[in-house]
């Protein structure tokens, strides 16, 4: 009867939590346009070392409370070609005015390095972030319209104005989910 009643309790929070309207923006869906995005590139000279560099592999991770971009990225410097990870911190954010999910990678540094007789030795850095921009940017949960005109009988029409009254986003495993808290308030025109 006690893990009934915790169970239920459990399931009652989790409805509480949730909001009258929720958007989700799973994993798989921001991996699936950072494909679509396709490979991202540059090249450059430094210390008279001419590069190119690729981005091979690109994905986000969303884990409870954070997100992270990850990158495997090729540099090829005549002689010397190596491959190294890159990752960075994800800042997600709700901009209500808006009605935007905003995520937008931080500093993706990858560093270009040559080998001279064992000694790694900088050569250049390259923030990998700014080619992804825009940053990305998806609908929130908000509803399209802010008033909501209905005829209650022949003669009467009654406006119903929407508002949000509370916001919440919250990263989670393998997906964000941004819910609000809506209000409605009726007049007669």
């Amino acid at each position: 009867m006690i893990n009934r009643t915790i169970v239920i309790i459990i399931m009652l929070f989790c409805f509480v939590q949730a909001g009258d309207v929720s958007v989700v923006i799973t994993e798989k869906t921001v991996n699936d346009f950072i494909v679509a995005v396709g490979p991202v590139s540059g090249k450059g000279k430094s210390s008279g070392v001419k590069y190119k560099w690729k981005v091979k592999k690109a994905s986000f991770d969303f884990e409870p409370g954070s997100a992270q971009f990850l990158a495997t990225v090729d540099l090829d410097a005549g002689v010397f070609k190596f491959s190294d990870k890159v990752k960075s911190k994800v800042n997600v954010t709700f901009d209500v005015e808006k009605n935007k999910i905003l995520m937008e990678v931080e500093k993706a540094i990858f560093k270009i390095y040559i080998k001279v007789l064992g000694k790694k030795i900088k050569v250049a850095q390259v923030d990998i972030a700014k080619y992804y921009k825009p940053k990305f940017e998806f609908n929130g949960p908000q509803p399209v319209q802010k008033t909501i005109e209905m005829q209650t009988s022949k003669s009467k029409i009654r406006s119903i104005a929407v508002t949000t009254t509370s916001q919440e986003l919250v990263l989670e495993k393998d997906q964000i989910r941004v819910s609000v808290d809506l209000a409605y308030a009726g007049t007669d025109k």
